[in-house]
């Protein structure tokens, strides 16, 4: 398709890749089932400044000195959260008004709150982490604590048990006792989340690093003890409390996780509790608790798409083969950063506490919170209570006092950018929490752009050919415009929204061998008008994920090799490679030989890389990978001035093998184009009563039965036999360019192949080449 000028390279649906590895389990496809039980009531609090995950707590309940009270008890809590302006605030409820116990000064950004207290006593000290700095409050909020730890990272995660804190930056982690330095740890991949393992509640620590190249590391000891290999990239850790062994893993791929971690051995079992089966966005923040008070968790999910659910569970001690089921589910139209279970509102209710990423507080009450509205009223008035008609006087006095502040800063605002005044207008830069993953179900990419205030449009901008696809929860409109070819241009788009929308999910498909860079402009709705530009990255092998461990059969496919020799580090080869496949970590560590192993998410391709200083070794059983690594590297190489020694080894075997790998997506996607255009001419047909429907033939009775599944299937992928036949004449064009034989003459004589699909006839084909080197 990077080849092919008739086949369209920004159309086509990327289909299901099936991991042959991927065990089924027919029991699992039975869970998750949607059987709403739970009702919830939202009650706002307040509302507090950008915030990260894992910013929002909830003190417990003493009595008579450390004793807690049972959760069935169900006594108020006090809410504990912090935000990006550097401000930790502590408040309750009282006669349903928000009470302030302490408010700290605006500091640095808090990127984490947690509770923490001797084992064994009550965990109601408080412990944020704000660039390389930890502080503790108590509950009163009197600062005990002001720790400089030695990261010359900004603490990105923390996690507190008893006298060991433990944080971490991007690449570093660091173990803390009594505020001394205990152990650290030099990570080559991104540490996303840290999370402690007490067992049997013994003062021995376990530590389990989320990562994200795809991988859980458990370290002791500030060593790692064993690496779990993962099928994507974690988000979010949470241990359920009272256990030492267990730990739960929410993913970007919408999948949460029980592991449970054998202290003795190395054998981790693990269980998938929450499949991703309505595609649903990353996890981003996780909790157990016991809402209905039957002595067992509910599972509680935050995503990044502002969805919340929650999961009944059979057993109060995480045992395996649970059934999940979904219990609860709303959305609430932007990322939800925390969660916690408790009592906020009214003592004896159960209550989800809620954080978003704007700093919205609010609550999920069990409570019935009812409105009585009048009988006798025909008008439709509502009938309040006393107390709630002198609340209701007062909020309006707020409104109007804020409309009247916000009238006299507009004046000053106006006056102050005048022609002869020499005030100045300074806009500060919007932060943006973004995200850009490959779904490796569909090999698609999900962007999702999320800014503090309603965006009024985003405009895309892109010089490699990309197609945008529709997603159902976007509120806005798109519009497309021509592109200038000579202008470098590829996609023009624009997205308009509507009010009150402060995030986008864009859903795009690349195409692989076409490299460039995605610009987004987000425009806020404000004045005056403003714009933020963020960059995305398209690589080369956009379509290539990492994997750990490859089967055996597919270890014993025939290969295409490509070696590279010539006077380049391990660092500069490494930076090629980041630059041409995606999920591969940014820094590497020691002086051995990389070995890194992927997977075309599409069609199941493998590549192999092994590399160091002054030689790199590819295999790959996809011809059209090996060229275009080849093509990257080698004009990479030459910005740089440095002289590579090629040598390339094209395997005959592996066509074949690749058309096996392919084939069955040819077949059912032929026949689905196929009985699609029939079913549109017998839905012309007008066929109006059984009589005539009895005339047609079984196949096509078949078709007008199954209508709507054979719409809807190809309403949702209409041209992926564009894209399935763009990657089988890049394999043609590629195989034959080693050759140096430019065979694009025969790319109409492919296509009637690929329409017409015979196994030993196309594969014939590709072996065809002394008739090509006669006729050139």
């Amino acid at each position: 398709m990077r080849h092919n000028p008739q086949v369209s390279p920004s159309t086509g649906y990327l289909g299901t890749v099936n991991d042959p590895n991927r065990k089924h389990n027919p029991r699992k496809n039975q869970r998750n089932q949607t059987k709403m039980e739970l009702e919830l009531t939202r009650v706002d609090y307040t509302t507090v400044g950008l915030t990260a995950a894992n910013c929002l707590q909830l003190l417990p309940v003493t009595s008579g000195g450390d004793a807690v009270l049972s959760s069935r008890a169900r006594q108020q809590q006090k809410v504990v959260v912090g935000d990006q302006d550097g401000v930790l605030q502590v408040f309750s409820m009282k006669k349903d008004e928000l009470q302030v116990h302490f408010k700290t000064l605006p500091t640095d950004k808090i990127a984490s709150v947690k509770l923490g207290g001797q084992i064994g006593s009550v965990a109601d000290k408080i412990f944020t982490a704000s660039e390389n700095k930890v502080r503790g409050f108590n509950k009163k909020g009197k600062m005990f604590l002001a720790f400089e730890t030695n990261l010359t990272e900004n603490i990105r995660s923390m996690f507190v048990s008893g006298s060991d804190l433990l944080v971490c930056g991007n690449h570093v982690y660091n173990h803390y006792k009594d505020c001394k330095e205990h152990g650290s740890y030099l990570c080559g991949d991104a540490i996303v989340d840290v999370a402690g393992l007490c067992p049997n509640n013994t003062s021995r620590l376990i530590t389990v690093l989320a990562c994200s190249g795809r991988v859980l590391r458990i370290l002791e000891h500030s060593r790692v003890r064993q690496t779990l290999e993962l099928d994507s990239v974690p988000t979010v850790l949470h241990v359920p409390k009272g256990l030492g062994d267990r730990i739960l893993c929410g993913f970007a791929d919408g999948k949460v996780v029980l592991f449970h971690i054998n202290v003795a051995s190395s054998e981790v079992k693990r269980e998938t509790l929450v499949e991703d089966a309505e595609n649903l966005s990353a996890v981003t923040c996780l909790e157990t608790f016991d809402l209905s008070g039957d002595g067992k968790d509910e599972l509680i999910v935050g995503r990044r798409d502002g969805t919340l659910q929650v999961f009944t569970m059979n057993s109060d001690e995480y045992q395996f083969e649970m059934e999940c089921t979904q219990i609860y589910r709303e959305n609430f139209t932007e990322s939800v950063s925390s969660v916690q279970g408790g009592c906020i509102g009214a003592n004896g209710y159960s209550e989800i506490a809620v954080c978003t990423y704007s700093g919205r507080v609010f609550g999920l009450t069990t409570q019935c919170i009812s409105k009585s509205l009048s009988d006798s009223n025909k008008r439709g008035s509502v009938s309040m209570a006393p107390d709630a008609s002198s609340k209701l006087h007062k909020l309006r006095a707020e409104i109007y006092e804020l409309e009247q502040a916000i009238t006299r800063e507009r004046e000053r605002y106006q006056q102050s950018t005048q022609a002869l005044s020499t005030g100045l207008s300074a806009i500060p830069m919007l932060p943006v929490n973004d995200s850009m993953l490959l779904c490796q179900e569909d090999a698609t990419y999900m962007l999702t752009v999320e800014i503090p205030t309603p965006i009024e449009h985003v405009l895309l901008q892109c010089d490699a050919p990309i197609n945008l696809i529709d997603v159902e929860k976007n509120s806005a409109v798109v519009s497309f415009s021509e592109c200038d070819k000579m202008s470098g241009n590829s996609l023009l788009a624009s997205y308009r929204c509507q009010s009150n929308t402060n995030r986008v999910d864009l859903k795009f498909r690349t195409v692989e061998g076409q490299n460039g860079t995605l610009q987004v402009y987000i425009t806020p709705n404000l004045q005056p008008k403003c714009c933020q530009l963020k960059r995305y990255s398209i690589k080369p092998l956009s379509l290539h994920a990492i994997v750990h461990n490859l089967p055996d059969d597919e270890l014993s496919r025939p290969m295409n090799v490509l070696i590279l020799k010539g006077a380049f580090s391990q660092a500069e080869m490494h930076n090629w490679m980041i630059n041409s496949i995606p999920e591969l970590p940014e820094k590497i560590y020691g002086n051995d030989k990389i070995r890194q192993v992927f997977r075309h998410v599409f069609i199941g391709t493998v590549l192999i890389c092994e590399y160091g200083k002054g030689e790199a070794d590819f295999r790959s059983d996809n011809v059209s990978t090996i060229s275009i690594l080849k093509d990257f590297i080698t004009k990479e190489a030459t910005k740089k001035r440095i002289k590579l020694e090629i040598v390339t080894n094209i395997n005959e075997q592996t066509i074949p093998g690749l058309i096996k790998l392919i084939e069955p997506k040819i077949v059912h996607y032929n026949k689905l184009t196929k009985d699609y255009q029939i079913l549109q001419a017998l839905i012309d047909l007008d066929i109006r009563n059984d009589d005539e429907f009895g005339t047609l033939s079984q196949e096509y009775q078949d078709l007008l039965k199954n209508q709507r599944q054979i719409e809807a299937e190809f309403k949702k992928q209409p041209t992926i036999l564009n894209r399935i036949y763009g990657i089988l004449t890049d394999l043609y064009i590629d195989k034959f360019k080693f050759k140096g034989v430019n065979v694009k003459t025969k790319l109409p004589q492919l296509i009637d192949l690929l329409e017409h699909y015979e196994y030993e006839e196309l594969v014939g084909f590709y072996s065809v080449v002394k008739t090509i080197d006669d006729e050139v």
